[in-house]
Order: structure tokens, then C-alpha cells, then sequence
């Protein structure tokens, strides 16, 4: 068959921002591209300077993925909320509307889920394919810049690369199989069809959708090509003029991940999570080569691939400790709570840190730019958090173990009066109060404060009481969102960016890859690495766990990767590549805090300012979350939901994709 590429010109990649220096943001635009008088902008006038071409790349790092921006968000909301640690109450989002309602089509039903979600943004800049078109334009056209040396053009293509294994990436987890591009393809460039085994070499490409196999060793493969290449730097050292480049210590972080997700369950199990209904349906002209679900599966189950991923997280961290280990946890400046949390939050939010592996910087816009954004800026998290966009759930405030490193037991003190007095909001993992506002009194016996004022977000406290966003769904389940948005009155000029890869991760991927290769005892020490930055003693401290037991091992895996990495894109990918039907299908619950009156031990709804400096005691009151309810808890749910569906447009431009079963 015959497939015609429609092309992105590349003056419709080329933004309108203004150009600022390395030193302030990678992310930049390219305004001075702009069309003048009597100027054609054209590929020659791109490479005709270095200073031209570096634009130009760096408007291509504007597509590597960011959580706070909006191409990224479906409508404000993070991906995140479809998961079981925060459900949205963000009633103008379509987040709710087409997924909490089961409606979300191949049509896309809304820019926001169809752009956000799938292959190419709205603009076609930054989706997926703009992204890796505009990086081979870059790397076949760089060799001709004149003012630039022949090593540091060797070090750009080498980004370029990794930028492109990123996007990749990306749809591999969304979408299972895809093309694979090798060059950028022009307008009216057409090629005889067939899919071809193997990695494509030069001038060859795997029409229509490639096995997911196939598109995992295409990532790969980039990846060595970008580990190989001598001019780029392991890490970043020179945060003033580089911050936010990619480095060769990404590539390793980023194939530990890349094999982690192919050998999960999802795509390595002994059948397909889902079958398609009848034969896929395929625009005209368009044949299939193959088994259609090698697209969504790898045919087999395939326990080596745990060792592939085992291998990979140990040549990254060997590589790290070759290079002098620039990259290492943030470890806290001291040993209490306070320490401890700076220390979390430091890792996760801060720039210029030993944490990141791969930081975005962001695309400029009011989301996700280069300042911690305040209230009212547009899909900022301070903005739409408040308004119930992230609102945390009872599930993840139980995920948070004991300050003592025990799992949280507290659960058998709901719906009842607390006879024994126990306060569940004291005395627990430090990242909880990172992550999620409640009513604390810290270690020392000291008032944890919000806006300057003691966070009695129980029901009458002060601080909710004529707050609008506080009651119209900030603390719709009984807390609040507290990781991102923070207490950004005195934090609205720090400097932030995103952890797409971070040491937290790499160490639990490396525990995870561990427990699913039988070293259970090793496992536990990479887990203890990641506990110990907050100050919680090792998870064997549970001793009523067998963590022998790899499922029971996993778990705990899995749990502590919710405390630490949710909401950077994480817990909805890890239970999707887990199948876990079990948590989409179980409702989550929300929390009614009442403070209980020193004498009578009944409910009160007196605020912190009228009980004379004395800490009350609470009743804890949970039930099923009943606004904006997620019609999986119903049972309504069909495995088709752990791939995201491919667009209809974008099937019908006839280059050889197929729907994914179940969203024919």
C-alpha cells in the first residue's frame, strides 16, 4: 500500500514567545523567526547560525511532558484523578464528564481529552509526533550549521534523540504500538507498505503500528545511540548556563523505566487484557501484518524481561557511580519533621537539585512556567486545586505510614467516637503533610499553620469558615492538595520545575525489579533508602508482613511509590501496567473531621481559636465519595481503559493506524 505523510511545516513549529537565555529557561521561544519584511523563514534560515538551530531544538523541549501544563491536564486536571489518590470536583472539567462517566469515545468528545491524551496537541506543535518530527528536522539538518563545532553538534543530536525516546515513551504507555518515525517525513513523501522487522535502519519505516515489542526496541535503540555518544555529559554540572538539559544519565533512568513498564502485566502476561471486538476496523487501503493485539500485548509472558529491567536500573547506577554520583536523594539538613519535609519537598518541586534526572522546565505558559505559580493563574495547581480539581481521598491518606515506619492502622477507629482518643493526623510519615493538608500538631507539640493560621480544617474551624474555596471543594473529601500548591503566599517566587525522572523513582523501580527477580532482601534496602530521607525506619519494621512474599512485596512497593511519587505522573501508570481492575472498580471515600468537646466527648464545631490553646481530640466520620461518583465503582468498567483510545481523525488520515480494543 501506499501512505501519504502530511508534514508540520517548520515555520508552524516556530512559537511567538520571546527568546531568554539558557540561564532563565530551556523552554523558550523563537520569536525571531517571526516572518519579517521581505524574509521567506525557511530550513536554510534555521541552520544558517547556531544560534538559530539551538532555538529551534530548544522549542522542541518544549513537548517533553509536563504535568502542569495544559496539554498535558485534561481540562486543569491531572491524569492523576482518574486514579484512587484524589478524585476531582472540578465540575467544568471534562475529566468528570467523559471518564468518571464512562462517555469518553475515539471521538475525543472535547479538545481537551482528545488533544491532551493522544498523539498531536491541539496546535500540532507539541503532541507527540510535532515533537518528533521537528527533532529529526534538527537532527538531519544540523551538520550544516557553519558556526558550530562539530562536538557540540554531536551533543545537540544526542538530545534531540532522547527528547524523541521521551515522547516515545509516552505513547508507549498511553497507546501500546506505534509508527516509527526514523527521519522527518515531507509533505507528499510517499513509501510502499509493509511492516518491516526489527529496528528500522536508515530510510526504512515500519508502517502503521508497530508491536509493542517492536516500539520498545526502537526506544532502545535511541537510547544506546544517545548512551554511545561520547560529547554528552553524564550529568548536568553547570546548572547557570545548562539547567534543564538532558544528559546521558537520563537515558539510563529513562530505559530503566522503558523495560519496567514493558515487563508489568499489562503488556507481558500469558494473554491480551482485552480482545478486540470482531477484526479492527482499518480506514481503506490499510491491511494489518500480523497478529493485531501485538499492538496492546507481546505475545507471551516473558519473565526475563524483569532481569532486562534489573539490568538496566543497575548500569544506571553504576554509570552514576562512575561519574562521581551526581545524582543521589536530597538528604535532610537535620532530624526533625521540619527537616524532613523540606528535604521531600526539595526533591520533588525544587530545581538545581542532585534529585532530578530529567527536569522540565516547561513551555511558559501560566501552568507550568518558570515561577510557583499563585492562586488565580490560569490551570496552576494553587488555582484549580482550589477549586476541587486534586482533592486527596481517604485511600491515599491511609497509603502514609506511622512516623515509626508502621503502616497505618487508624482505619478501625473510623465511624466510631474514638474512645481512645488517637490522633491519625499526628505522628505520621512526614510526606503526608506534603502531600495533603489536615489538622496537625507536629512533634514538638507546636500548631502547624496555613496562611498564617492553625490549619483546624475540622467542621466550624476557622480556618474554612467563610473561605470559598476551602468549602467549594479544596477540602472536599476532609483535606486538601497540598503537594504543588503548598503555602504559595510566601512561596509564589520559588522556582520550580517538573521531576519527569527523579532518584526516588530509580530507587523503587530498582526495588520493584528486584522483588520481581527474587532479591527480596535488596529489594527492602533501595525502599529503605527512599523511607530513610523522611526519617522512617525500614519497612521490615512491619512485622506482620511476609516480604518474602513477592505479591505481598510488590504491594508495599507499589503503596510507597503513592506516597512518593504521586501526582508526577505515576500512580495512574503503575496501576495500569499492574491491571489493577481491583482499585478502578472500588469506590473511594472522603472524611468528616469533627473535633470532639473536651467534656462530653460529643461532636463540636467550636474553631482552634476558642478552645484556649488546648489540641482536641477528633471523631472521624468516612463515607463513599457520592459527588461526581466514577461509574466503575457500578461495575461498569472494561479493561479497554488501560490504553487511552486512538483518535478517529487521526486513524482516518490513512497512514496505517487501527483502534485499540474495546473503542472500535
Amino acid at each position: 500500500m501506499k501512505i501519504k505523510f502530511l508534514s508540520i511545516l517548520a515555520a508552524g513549529l516556530l512559537g511567538s514567545t520571546a527568546f531568554t537565555a539558557c540561564v532563565d529557561d530551556i523552554a523558550v521561544g523563537d520569536s525571531f523567526l517571526e516572518k519579517q519584511p521581505g524574509v521567506d523563514v525557511t530550513i536554510d534560515t534555521i541552520f544558517s547560525k547556531a544560534e538559530y538551530a539551538k532555538m529551534f531544538l530548544w522549542e522542541s523541549y518544549k513537548g517533553i511532558y509536563h504535568g502542569h501544563s495544559n496539554k498535558n491536564c485534561i481540562n486543569c486536571v491531572q491524569p492523576e484523578a482518574i486514579s484512587d489518590v484524589v478524585h476531582s470536583q472540578l465540575g467544568w472539567s471534562e475529566l468528570i464528564a467523559e471518564y468518571y462517566s464512562g462517555m469518553h469515545t475515539e471521538a475525543g468528545n472535547s479538545d481537551y481529552v482528545r488533544d491532551k491524551m493522544a498523539f498531536v496537541d491541539g496546535n500540532g506543535r507539541t503532541g507527540i509526533w510535532g515533537t518528533v518530527r521537528s527533532c529529526w528536522l534538527f537532527i538531519s539538518n544540523i551538520d550544516r550549521v557553519p558556526d558550530m563545532t562539530a562536538a557540540e553538534k554531536a551533543r545537540l543530536k544526542a538530545e534531540a534523540r532522547l527528547i524523541i525516546a521521551t515522547r516515545y515513551f509516552d505513547g508507549l504507555c498511553h497507546f501500546g504500538g506505534l509508527p516509527l518515525m526514523d527521519h522527518a517525513y515531507e509533505t507528499g513523501e510517499l513509501f510502499e507498505g509493509g511492516y518491516v522487522s526489527g529496528i528500522p535502519g536508515e530510510g526504512e519505516f515500519v508502517v502503521g503500528r508497530a508491536s509493542v515489542e517492536q516500539t520498545a526496541n526502537f526506544i532502545d535503540n535511541l537510547i544506546q545511540q544517545v548512551i554511545d555518544e561520547p560529547q554528552l555529559p553524564f550529568a548536568v554540572h553547570d546548572y547557570m548556563s545548562e539547567g534543564g538539559r538532558l544528559s546521558k544519565g537520563g537515558a539510563y533512568g529513562l530505559r530503566a523505566r522503558l523495560w519496567t513498564f514493558v515487563a508489568s502485566p499489562l503488556f507481558n502476561d500469558v494473554a491480551p487484557f482485552r480482545q478486540f471486538n470482531g477484526a479492527p476496523r482499518l480506514p481503506v487501503g490499510v491491511t494489518v501484518d500480523g497478529d493485531p493485539l501485538l499492538r496492546i500485548w507481546l505475545g507471551r509472558k516473558d519473565d526475563g524481561l524483569w532481569e532486562k529491567a534489573l539490568d538496566a536500573c543497575r548500569a544506571f547506577f553504576a554509570a552514576n557511580n562512575a561519574a562521581g554520583n551526581p545524582y543521589a536523594l536530597v538528604q535532610p539538613e537535620g532530624t526533625t519533621e521540619a527537616d524532613y519535609r523540606r528535604a521531600y519537598r526539595k526533591a520533588y518541586f525544587s530545581r538545581e537539585t542532585s534529585e532530578k534526572i530529567i527536569e522540565v522546565r516547561g513551555d511558559g505558559s501560566t501552568a507550568d512556567g518558570e515561577y510557583m505559580i499563585e492562586w488565580g493563574a490560569g490551570a496552576s495547581p494553587g488555582n484549580v486545586s482550589h477549586s476541587g480539581a486534586h482533592a486527596p481521598t481517604v485511600e491515599w491518606f491511609n497509603m502514609f505510614p506511622w512516623a515509626d515506619g508502621r503502616n497505618f492502622d487508624g482505619q478501625r477507629l473510623y465511624n466510631t467516637d474514638n474512645p481512645e482518643n488517637i490522633d491519625i493526623f499526628a505522628n505520621r510519615d512526614p510526606r503526608l503533610y506534603e502531600s495533603m493538608l489536615v489538622p496537625q500538631r507536629n512533634v514538638n507539640n507546636q500548631f502547624n499553620t496555613y496562611q498564617n493560621k492553625v490549619i483546624d480544617t475540622w467542621t466550624g474551624g476557622d480556618l474554612i469558615t467563610g473561605n470559598w474555596w476551602f468549602t467549594s471543594g479544596y477540602i472536599a473529601h476532609g483535606f486538601g492538595e497540598y503537594k504543588w500548591v503548598l503555602d504559595y503566599y510566601d512561596l509564589a517566587d520559588e522556582r520550580y520545575s517538573w521531576p519527569y525522572l527523579r532518584m526516588a523513582d530509580m530507587h523503587l523501580m530498582y526495588a520493584e525489579a528486584l522483588a520481581q527477580t527474587g532479591h527480596p532482601a535488596e529489594a527492602v534496602k533501595e525502599i529503605d533508602k527512599v523511607r530513610a530521607r523522611v526519617g522512617l525506619p525500614s519497612l521490615a519494621v512491619n512485622t506482620g508482613l511476609d516480604l518474602n512474599d513477592r505479591a505481598v512485596l510488590i504491594e508495599e512497593i507499589l503503596r510507597e511509590r503513592a506516597c512518593e511519587l504521586a501526582l508526577e505522573n505515576s500512580r495512574l501508570l503503575d496501576l495500569i501496567r499492574y491491571k489493577r481492575q481491583d482499585v478502578f472498580c472500588s469506590p473511594l471515600h472522603r472524611m468528616n473531621i469533627y473535633a470532639k468537646d473536651a467534656q462530653t466527648g460529643e461532636k463540636t464545631t467550636i474553631p482552634f481559636s476558642q478552645m484556649g490553646g488546648v489540641w482536641p481530640s477528633f471523631i472521624y466520620e468516612v463515607e463513599e465519595i457520592s459527588s461526581s461518583p466514577r461509574v466503575w465503582w457500578k461495575g461498569e468498567f472494561d479493561t479497554k481503559w488501560y490504553l487511552s483510545p486512538i483518535t478517529r481523525g487521526e486513524i482516518n488520515k490513512g497512514y496505517g493506524l487501527f483502534q485499540n480494543p474495546g473503542w472500535e
